[in-house]
């Protein structure tokens, strides 16, 4: 790890000796764990109080010892001034005290890619509650050759059959959906009498079907198999290849996914010969004939932090919105996400939310609102606090697998965090346990001219932090 500084300013050194001659620490323990190459400011002890005088009887010495005052002394300086992390804002905080021991431009808000969906996952199990589910439905219309199939908004359904998995593990099945349905409406038909399904009503309007883009996303993002349009059906999450998470996006979803309806409910035993296929709004008040529902909320979280899964994070962004009693359309999400999370009391300064996966750069964030969220789940005993569980582990899994090498390999399985990268903005954000054993969050933002070579740059500016523990300086 390149080494940094942790020698006082010189005003700052002057004004300590000139009360206490340098304040003692006394023991390479209290100082905390320093890393090779690391200085330290090397400190006298603190004299002994001088001879009783007459002014002993109004000043009594107290009958409990003192304390010795510390005065942390492990700077960040060097490693946050690497060019190679342009612009730079971060803060440090204590979350059990919830104190800012390290700020640098923490207020100013900035783009903060991915980092936003720390944002999104606890917005979302806050107000959706970690075990809730989003079902995809059928339902029954008056004419009897004519079913609809209606989206919830789940990106995981899957077309898959039953012995294949994608990347969604464990998601529920089209397949499933469409023996169910065959099964419901073979109830009461007439021996030998086989159940014909000539037309499918394709609803997907729990938000406004065309509003499945934000302007403000590159469209290389769908070829590129970063995120599919935001539609309420969908199957695989739009992936051109089930299997892979970075597999091209289609321009149609909801199509393809009723078109892989229409082929399950064949397999199923459909003996119409042609399904017609029309979209738009159904009856609500047919009755369920089938419903299949994803995994709980929690593990949505999860795959979608430690994969970054973009259109994970747009599903449940919308869900939130629908939730708080707004339409569910993208130009609600960044009041319904902060509005979600006004009640824990954390700052809303320099916040302006436009989605929520990270993706547009018109997204403003400040370290200080990510860090304060942070503090939130690590004091947490309900949902919020999973987030602590789902989390990226430095050097285990997820987008942090592979990060954390080299000099910064010390601080593998010692940081959970979220990782995040569009143009102009590298960012990570998350926990850290130091070496000497304190906790501490961070949020860490470098923007502007910046490439993938910031991302070490961070990781070593969090190494830093892991080496400095509760001797962090804010200088």
């Amino acid at each position: 790890m390149a080494s940094f500084s942790v020698s006082m300013p010189r005003a700052v050194a002057m004004g300590v000796a000139a009360v206490l001659g340098v304040a003692a620490v006394v023991g390479a323990g209290t100082l905390g764990f320093v890393s090779p190459g690391v200085k330290e400011v090397v400190s006298a002890v603190v004299p002994e109080p001088a001879a009783a005088t007459e002014f002993s009887a109004v000043r009594p010495a107290p009958s409990t010892p003192l304390a010795g005052l510390r005065f942390p002394t492990c700077s960040l300086q060097d490693l946050v001034e690497d060019v190679s992390l342009g612009e730079f804002q971060g803060v440090v905080m204590d979350p059990w005290s919830g104190a800012t021991v390290f700020n640098r431009e923490g207020a100013l808000g900035v783009a903060p890619a991915s980092v936003l969906k720390i944002v999104t996952a606890a917005a979302a199990l806050s107000v959706l509650g970690p075990d809730a589910t989003v079902s995809t439905q059928v339902r029954s219309t008056e004419n009897p050759g004519t079913i609809a199939l209606v989206g919830g908004g789940d990106a995981t359904l899957s077309a898959l059959d039953s012995d294949s998995e994608g990347v969604y593990v464990g998601a529920p099945r089209l397949s499933d959906l469409a023996t169910h349905t065959i099964a419901a409406l073979s109830e009461g038909l007439a021996e030998g009498e086989k159940v014909a399904i000539s037309e499918l009503v394709v609803d997907a309007t729990v938000w406004d079907p065309e509003d499945s883009w934000d302007s403000s996303w590159a469209t290389s993002a769908r070829s590129s198999g970063f995120v599919s349009r935001i539609t309420a059906l969908q199957v695989d999450g739009d992936r051109q290849d089930p299997g892979i998470a970075l597999s091209p996006r289609s321009s149609n979803p909801t199509k393809k996914a009723a078109e892989s309806f229409v082929q399950a409910l064949k397999v199923a035993g459909n003996t119409s010969r042609t399904v017609t296929i029309t979209y738009g709004a159904s009856d609500p008040h047919g009755a369920v004939l089938a419903r299949v529902e994803s995994r709980p909320i929690v593990e949505l979280v999860t795959y979608m932090l430690k994969e970054s899964d973009n259109t994970l994070a747009e599903m449940l962004a919308r869900q939130v919105s629908l939730e708080g009693g707004f339409e569910g359309s993208s130009t609600t999400l960044g009041e319904a996400l902060v509005r979600a999370l006004a009640p824990y009391g954390v700052t809303e300064t320099g916040v302006s939310i436009r989605d929520g996966s990270g993706l547009s750069a018109l997204n403003q964030v400040s370290a200080q609102y990510v860090g304060g969220i942070l503090v939130e789940a690590f004091r947490s005993e309900g949902s919020l606090g999973l987030i602590t569980e789902a989390l990226p582990i430095a050097g285990v899994d997820g987008s942090l697998g592979s990060r954390f090498a080299g000099d910064n390999a010390v601080a593998q399985q010692r940081v959970q965090a979220k990782t995040g990268s569009i143009a102009g903005t590298r960012s990570l954000a998350g926990f850290v346990q130091t070496a000497d054993g304190t906790d501490l969050v961070f949020a860490f933002f470098a923007h502007g001219d910046v490439g993938d070579d910031a991302r070490t740059a961070l990781e070593t500016v969090v190494s830093g932090v892991y080496s400095c523990g509760a001797n962090l300086a804010d200088f």
